[in-house]
């Protein structure tokens, strides 16, 4: 079955316009996980920014309060709060590199190759690299998804605490 060439140029052509807006989601991506990360940090040293003060008891420097259910909501926006900063740090490790479609090692095979041939093979190239680097997107998408509410109740039931009890 003989293939258009015409049609597999704009096929190529349109995948290469969806790796460049996936690299920079993914980019985006990365800086959203880095500036949570910094939030979480950056809130807890709000926090706790008397911890250090010695002539405070130590559940007044962590103002853990007195009463039991206290204490529970205060273990449990502490616990959402690290699980939170857990998923953005699990999402912001390297899981494999990012595929592009055209490899260096290809070079010495195109010289025999046929236009059509070429041109199938980078499609089947591109196609491979664009599910392997969406594997890596929606694996940060989803830690990023997933640390959003657990920030958003710790950091509220930290706030109440602290200043409203």
């Amino acid at each position: 079955m003989a293939v258009d060439k015409k049609t597999l140029r704009i096929y190529i052509n349109e995948q290469r316009h969806f790796h460049d807006e996936l690299t920079t989601a993914n980019l985006s991506l990365k800086n959203k996980i880095a500036t949570y990360i910094g939030a979480i940090l950056a809130f807890m040293a709000f926090l706790y920014v008397g911890a250090l003060d010695e002539s405070k008891t130590v559940l007044e420097r962590l103002f853990i309060p007195d009463e039991l259910y206290g204490k529970i909501f205060y273990a449990a926006g502490l616990l959402f709060l690290l699980m939170a900063l857990g998923k953005l740090i699990n999402g912001s490790r390297p899981n494999g590199t990012w595929s592009v479609g055209y490899e260096s090692s290809d070079i010495n095979s195109i010289e025999i190759m046929k236009e059509e041939d070429y041109l199938i093979k980078l499609k089947n190239d591109n196609d491979n690299a664009r599910k392997s680097n969406i594997l890596q997107y929606n694996s940060k998408f989803t830690s990023l998804k997933d640390s959003f509410y657990p920030m958003l109740l710790g950091a509220t039931i930290m706030i109440v605490i602290r200043y409203f009890q």
